[in-house]
């Protein structure tokens, strides 16, 4: 199994949008969470964040095949895993583990890598502290079946 990153290109993007609504979708029928799913941002919105000069949209190809996308958002001396999904038929098979890696690798000048990820979706933390992240404690609760939790990582 191959696995790279394709950065999206403008003329990709309404093809990048549709795939992010569909790769967030399950998350919003399991939590309801209205207004803090991706889902819910408008093409505008998803223009504007690629035209960010510090934004990253990459696609995440398997044999291929574009399974799946992971956005990285730059600061001065740090990356945020800003989103990332894996399509529901290509999880479970250390695609998204070999794409956090890919970008850790393309940005390595960056010395602290952070992300959010909702607390209830255990397969999600589990991907996130193997590749070395560490949970800072810091909680906020979207709703009665949704929290979310940070993860930061130091690279020496």
């Amino acid at each position: 199994m191959e696995i790279e990153l394709k950065r999206i290109k403008k003329h990709e993007l309404k093809k990048a949008y549709k795939m992010h609504r569909k790769g967030f979708m399950p998350t919003f029928l399991k939590y309801r969470d209205w207004f803090y799913n991706p889902v819910f941002q408008n093409y505008i919105k998803i223009k504007q964040y690629y035209n960010h000069e510090n934004m990253f949209m990459y696609f995440i190809i398997c044999d291929s095949i574009e399974v799946g996308q992971i956005w990285i958002y730059i600061k001065e001396d740090s990356g945020r895993l800003a989103r990332l999904f894996v399509l529901k038929e290509h999880q479970n098979q250390g695609i998204a583990t070999k794409a956090i890696k890919l970008a850790e690798e393309i940005f390595s000048d960056r010395q602290r890598w952070c992300l959010d990820t909702i607390k209830q979706e255990k397969n999600n933390c589990h991907l996130y502290e193997k590749s070395g992240y560490k949970q800072t404690g810091s909680e906020k609760i979207i709703n009665k079946r949704m929290t979310i939790i940070n993860y930061e990582k130091e690279i020496k």
